[in-house]
């Protein structure tokens, strides 16, 4: 009977060791399908906790990086369907709105409304709010190029003083008109790397009309320097700056600062200086104050 006795004892502390493992085992499993269901719901901030050293824990640790892939790519979608309404409220106040009113002033030439005088003028009119539509047209498929990844680079070796003192040379007259002081900070001398030109031109474009027509500046600056790897090329103004709430938002596309002058500019040119910038593997980065001016510096790398 001892010997009986004896041998129970271990198998009954094998049988309690076993009812307990499968008690957590069914512990675990009820907590990870109540973290499925929970997932499945659409609740993507929970996360399965789990000690590491657990014969689960490869389980958990591979549903957490699915949950938080899902949410990242939720986020990204809804950040998406927001900008793809503000485009379709923009499409309807910057396109239907300016064809509307090239129309008016079309059909009162036509219909001879207004005197001889009036009609140059009319004429004058509606051919500015033309090319303005074309230009925003213009803009919106190459951001939609940009974004579905269909535009191909071209790049090749260039003298970017050359092509930087070229690009701003083209927006002094408008400068002069704007009554704007600038200033250039280029090197005389000839740095050769390797870009896609006509992307550098657009992207300065648009940071220069930016601060040109957008900022309110009274004074502007373009500096081009240069270390053992990258080329920065700064262009700095005195407007009147981004506010705090919207410096997250600056290049998302669409996005207005004032939405109160929203017909004086397509919310379009930084989003296409952002896409272009990252296709061209430069990168962009801007410093500004409230009332005293931006600073939007652009760093390439320098050609091996």
């Amino acid at each position: 009977m001892f010997y009986i006795k004896l041998l129970f004892l271990p198998l009954f502390g094998l049988l309690v060791y076993l009812m307990y493992k499968r008690y957590l085992e069914k512990k675990r499993l009820l907590q990870l399908k109540k973290l499925l269901k929970e997932v499945k719901s659409g609740d993507y901030g929970r996360r399965g906790i789990i000690a590491p050293n657990d014969e689960y824990s490869e389980i958990y640790y591979l549903i957490n990086e699915i949950i938080r892939k899902n949410q990242t790519d939720l986020l990204q979608i809804n950040k998406l369907n927001e900008q793809n309404k503000r485009m379709l409220t923009s499409l309807s106040h910057d396109v239907k709105t300016p064809v509307a009113s090239l129309l008016g002033y079309l059909e009162a030439i036509h219909k001879g409304i207004v005197n001889e005088e009036e009609k140059e003028e009319y004429f004058k009119v509606a051919l500015d709010k033309a090319y303005k539509l074309k230009e925003y047209i213009n803009q919106l498929f190459q951001l939609l190029q940009l974004e579905s990844g269909e535009y191909k680079l071209r790049k090749q070796p260039c003298n970017i003083c050359e092509e930087t003192r070229r690009i701003f040379i083209s927006w002094v007259p408008m400068l002069v008109k704007l009554s704007i002081e600038y200033t250039a900070n280029i090197p005389d001398e000839s740095i050769i790397i390797t870009l896609d030109v006509d992307a550098y031109e657009r992207i300065l474009d648009n940071l220069i009309k930016n601060a040109a027509i957008h900022s309110k500046c009274e004074k502007i600056s373009i500096t081009l320097s240069e270390d053992e790897k990258l080329l920065q090329v700064m262009i700095d103004d005195d407007g009147i700056g981004i506010p705090e709430n919207a410096k997250e938002r600056i290049m998302d596309r669409l996005y207005k600062v004032d939405e109160s002058r929203a017909n004086e500019g397509s919310g379009l040119g930084l989003a296409i200086v952002k896409e272009l910038s990252e296709k061209c593997d430069m990168s962009l980065e801007y410093t500004s104050e409230e009332g005293k001016g931006t600073s939007f510096i652009l760093c390439i790398q320098k050609t091996p």
